[in-house]
């Protein structure tokens, strides 16, 4: 069932499990209150691709109607990403471009999940040159936000507040230009890991201290997040390398990069990685050119990067895909489709409809029972569609 977009961009996953639909351009789940310094609880998603693999699998059912619960929050220039915390959201509300609007432009919002209601609001301390505020996300009990990013053209330190209050906790040591649309991940303590265009940077979740800093190159300047293995000791990162663009693995502990996977023909790349459960690595390699814009397959054998299998793939830029419960993989296909692939072969096992006609820049969630909602990230399109396991419209 395709929901209309409520705002002028939706182009977030719809939270934990999509519970939620108001004009801050959400849906979400979650269970009980948290601890303040607890981990990740089922119903959370504290990152862009909802966990540290950015899979999409969340852990919370999605609702089987478009029932809307709430609509309160006020309305902002472009619907950034909302992340969850038990019963709590958190959102950035812009009012203009900096240095419009500035310096009280863009607040962070926290919101109960179950009504609408604010229970705190901050905002980022601005200086000249700033950008926009932008959330990394929100884990043990710890959210963080810079004003960073604008194309890596702006360095600003990482902020890191209480989630449960919006009390400021501390500011890093040193500074990032990582923006809104690279998806930091975080690290099994809660450390944050910032992969942005040249530069990756984990800080220290207690201090801010930074932890390590290791040198890449991002294809652009924006999209350059990672993704955490599911031993959880590594990062893996999309970079240009000669003749196109590589899986790169580093070590969490330490960021020394460890080796990396073919070379994969192409000149741009706007999307970043993500890892199933089983391990296997995916990307959405694409550029806009039929003979470069495959979706890939890759497993790591522990002394390399190895290649499963390509398929065709849509443009697309800033996507998120995801797996399904039983591992099935769900990407863009072409003709701006969702398509459901075997994990072993890359074989289109079904196919949605279309999610738009113009471009598209989409975010999927998964539930446990197999339910699949995509954000299509359109602007005058802008919808959210709730498909089965096999992609048909609920």
């Amino acid at each position: 069932m395709p929901f209309p977009a409520l705002s002028a961009r939706f182009s977030t996953p719809v939270g934990a499990a999509l519970r939620a639909l108001c004009t801050a351009t959400l849906a979400a789940t979650a269970l009980a209150a948290p601890a303040f310094a607890r981990a990740a609880a089922p119903g959370d998603w504290g990152n862009s691709g909802g966990n540290a693999q950015r899979n999409g699998l969340a852990l919370e059912v999605g609702p089987q109607s478009a029932q809307l619960l709430w609509s309160t929050a006020p309305s902002s220039l472009i619907a950034w990403l909302p992340v969850l915390d038990g019963r709590r959201v958190y959102i950035v509300r812009q009012t203009g471009f900096p240095p419009g609007g500035e310096p009280n432009g863009s607040p962070i919002q926290c919101l109960d999940l179950d009504t609408g209601a604010v229970n705190w609001t901050v905002h980022v301390p601005y200086a000249s040159g700033d950008w926009t505020t932008w959330i990394a996300g929100v884990s043990h009990g710890r959210l963080y936000a810079s004003r960073a990013g604008n194309g890596a053209s702006v360095q600003a330190v990482l902020h890191c507040y209480d989630a449960a209050t919006g009390t400021p906790l501390w500011t890093s040591t040193e500074k990032t230009d990582m923006g809104a649309y690279d998806g930091a991940v975080f690290a099994p303590n809660g450390d944050p890991v910032l992969a942005s265009f040249t530069r990756i940077k984990r800080f220290d979740a207690q201090t801010g201290a930074l932890v390590w800093n290791a040198p890449r190159l991002c294809s652009t300047s924006g999209n350059c997040g990672g993704a955490l293995a599911t031993s959880g000791d590594a990062l893996y990162i999309a970079d240009a390398v000669p003749g196109g663009h590589a899986i790169r693995k580093h070590s969490l502990a330490t960021g020394v990069f460890l080796y990396q996977g073919p070379t994969l023909p192409g000149f741009t790349l706007q999307n970043t990685p993500f890892v199933g459960r089983d391990g296997s690595i995916y990307l959405s390699r694409t550029q806009n050119n039929l003979a470069t814009d495959f979706f890939y397959a890759f497993r790591d054998t522990g002394g390399a990067i190895v290649e499963k299998w390509h398929v065709p793939a849509q443009w697309t830029t800033n996507a998120e895909c995801a797996i399904g419960p039983d591992g099935s993989v769900y990407m863009i296909g072409p003709g701006r489709v969702v398509q459901r692939l075997d994990p072993a072969t890359g074989a289109v096992l079904s196919s949605s409809v279309p999610l738009a006609a113009g471009t598209i820049a989409p975010r999927i969630a998964t539930d446990p029972l197999g339910g699949v909602y995509v954000s299509n990230g359109a602007f005058a399109e802008g919808r959210v569609f709730a498909f089965d396991a096999a992609l048909q419209t609920k």
